[in-house]
């Protein structure tokens, strides 16, 4: 049986001055620090005093969030960059009226190899980026897993773990926000149980 956390970075520049994240190097608030420090408390409640293995964006504001949660875990974060959120290419860091006024139109359905910009990812790209990992902690030996990413990566994983293809995701998938946790459970025989997904465990 497996344990998986996985935590959402919580409140970053980008959340409070108009920016894209994306690619984007933002740093944490003051605010999202406190944020993360508490769901580092919060996590030794909910997780217990299990050994987790971890793993981080390599994204400043996750690697923030990381380090605010190990003031209380202290785990030892393995940096994959893998976990990194989806590059916008020439929108990663703009403002968002910036965005919204030089992407490309979108089609009529869901196109799983639509950019905005000729040098971001696609939602293909970054599920093949993303499926690899998830092969790899799913086969581990580890029981207890802990992942600090960004919300769409952490949506895709979350959508592998449903068990849903790429395209699935024109239906369906899961949204989270900065500084929310999600639980879930895997059992030996691969049944997936989803305590909760995208909690917020802690209100700063």
């Amino acid at each position: 049986m497996k344990t998986l956390f996985m935590v959402q970075h919580t409140e970053s520049e980008h959340h409070i001055n108009g920016h894209i994240g994306a690619g984007h190097d933002w740093p944490l608030t003051a605010r999202g620090r406190e944020q993360a420090f508490r769901i580092g408390e919060w996590l030794k409640q909910a997780a217990g005093d299990g050994q987790y293995k971890m793993y981080v964006s390599p994204l400043l504001r996750a690697l923030q969030t990381a380090e605010e949660i190990n003031r209380t875990l202290a785990l030892k974060p393995e940096i994959r960059d893998e976990l990194r959120e989806v590059n916008a290419g020439e929108g990663n860091g703009k403002t968002r009226e910036w965005y919204r006024e030089h992407e490309a139109p979108k089609g009529p359905v869901f196109d799983p190899d639509y950019r905005p910009f000729p040098d971001a990812e696609s939602d293909r790209d970054l599920w093949n980026r993303l499926e690899p990992f998830y092969h790899e902690i799913m086969e581990s030996e580890d029981e207890q897993i802990l992942i600090v990413s960004h919300g769409g990566a952490l949506s895709f994983l979350q959508s592998m773990l449903i068990g849903h293809t790429v395209m699935d995701r024109g239906h369906f998938y899961l949204f989270g926000s900065s500084g929310s946790v999600s639980h879930f459970g895997i059992a030996d025989d691969g049944r997936v149980a989803a305590y909760y997904i995208n909690h917020h465990p802690v209100h700063v």
